[in-house]
Order: C-alpha cells, then structure tokens, then sequence
C-alpha cells in the first residue's frame, strides 16, 4: 500500500504545470502595472511572484526604462531600488506599454489557431 502511495504522488506531481519563464513572468508585470499603477506587495499577489523574485524583475526593467517609481516627492524617472516594505507606487513608461504591446502582438500573430490556454507553443509565453 506505501507503493502504490508514492507512486500516486509522483505522478500528481508530475502533472503539474511547468514554471513559468522570464519572458512570461515580464509580460505579466508590464500587464498588471499597464492597469493602474501599484505597490509592490499588491504586484506581488497579482502577478504570484515572491516578493525578492519580484524585486529582481523590477530592478531589471527598471534598468530599461520600462517601469519606474511613482514617488510624489520628487518627479525623478529612474528606478530607485526600495525596501520591501515601500508604499511608494511603481507605475509602468511609455517605453514599457510599447514592449508590451510588441509581445502581445508577437504572440498574437505566431499564435492564430491554438488558444493561449491550450498545449500550445505559446501558451507558456502568454497569459
């Protein structure tokens, strides 16, 4: 009975979906930000990542010019790395919609026939 146990639970676990990528994970923080802007725990929750994982993408992109802090003392427009714990908002630029926009369309145009949902290629790059 023990065998018949493990082997359930390693097959459970190898239905799981697979982790998402760096392209996927970007696509879906420049998507949450294109909304409104936020801080970085509610950015956190919206998009599922941890919150140092979270701090890294944003450092990435902020090196880019593609997402910035929303900070209402000052109107400066570089990425300024921030405590966790920060209530200052980060707010997507206008070099960062244009991004988004191009993955979208990317996606959009490679993917005319299969749902994003489905087993597709591109499922893992779209959400």
């Amino acid at each position: 009975m023990i065998n018949d146990y493990t082997n359930t639970s390693i097959r459970m676990k190898r239905k799981r979906r697979g982790k998402r990528g760096p392209l996927m994970i970007i696509i879906s923080i420049l998507d949450v930000l294109d909304g409104s802007d936020t801080n970085k725990t509610n950015l956190s929750y919206k998009t599922n990542l941890d919150i140092r994982i979270l701090n890294k993408y944003l450092e990435f992109l902020g090196e880019r010019g593609l997402v910035r802090y929303n900070d209402n003392n000052n109107n400066d427009d570089s990425y300024v790395s921030r405590g966790v714990y920060d209530p200052t908002l980060i707010r997507i630029t206008d070099k960062g919609r244009e991004v988004l926009f191009h993955f979208k369309e990317a996606i959009r145009l490679m993917d005319d026939e299969c749902d994003l949902r489905d087993r597709c290629a591109l499922r893992r790059y779209a959400d």
